[in-house]
């Protein structure tokens, strides 16, 4: 047999290899499992904690959701550890109907959303829309206060004051770092917040 035969066997097998590869390639390059998603986010508008956004919103985008962060105003909101975002939204002005979840970051600051009645409106309207809710540090207090957790058993960062909000409105606190009942997420603080931002993840999906 000569050279040339050789290479006419050979060139049909060598192409068939590479073009495997390639299907192997694309198979690999699967759309981002968030794809058409819309998240909120709320911030405080200072003294949010940083790590609880930054986790969770790199790993939003990553899975190719949208996401729209809010707050009370529009202003450049600073992080207790100096990052600074800029909010898209006022709290007012979203509508629950147009997000699939519904992300509270918490902080210090986060202290000033408890009580915020323009809050608690979206967060019941996204309870009664079976949206997907998550709350970290002590945020959570603001879905107590909000009160879609009446009965229901929630983490957050413990305070005497936490302690005494959780009884008082009939919620179990849990020592647990991420708690998830139905379709809520909660989580502990800081050292949880891949964790919590990867369980709003998979009950996206």
């Amino acid at each position: 047999m000569n050279w040339y035969l050789v290479l006419l066997l050979i060139l049909p097998l060598l192409f068939n290899s590479c073009q495997g590869g390639e299907d192997k390639k694309m198979e690999d390059k699967k759309e981002p499992s968030l794809a058409g998603e819309k998240i909120l986010m709320v911030i405080a508008p200072q003294n949010f904690r940083d790590e609880e956004f930054e986790e969770p919103h790199s790993l939003f985008l990553s899975e190719g959701a949208n996401v729209v962060v809010a707050s009370t105003d529009t202003n450049e909101a600073k992080g207790m550890l100096g990052m600074k975002v800029k909010p898209d939204k006022l709290i007012e002005d979203v509508t629950a109907l147009d997000f699939d979840a519904i992300v509270l970051i918490g902080g210090s600051g986060s202290t000033i959303l408890w009580d915020n009645e323009k809050l608690h409106e979206l967060l019941k309207s996204a309870y009664e829309n079976k949206k997907i809710i998550g709350a970290i540090c002590l945020s959570p207090v603001t879905l107590v206060k909000a009160g879609i957790l009446k009965g229901k058993s929630a983490t957050c960062y413990e305070t005497p004051d936490v302690v005494q909000i959780f009884k008082e409105n009939e919620v179990e606190l849990t020592k647990k770092t991420v708690e998830v009942t139905e379709k809520i997420v909660t989580a502990n603080g800081p050292p949880a917040a891949k964790d919590y931002a990867e369980k709003i993840v998979e009950l996206l999906k």
